[in-house]
């Protein structure tokens, strides 16, 4: 327990100094009731 406590203290200590990049999440794309009536107008 204590080792995944140091290696996540290490990890972040080593992101906020800039020596690895911090993952970025990917956004999530977000549909709309337009884009949902277009897609339901294709299927037919």
């Amino acid at each position: 327990m204590m080792n995944i406590w140091l290696r996540t203290l290490a990890w972040k200590l080593s992101v906020a100094l800039g020596l690895i990049e911090a993952p970025r999440l990917q956004p999530i794309p977000i549909h709309s009731d337009e884009q949902r009536r277009l897609a339901e107008q294709r299927r037919r």
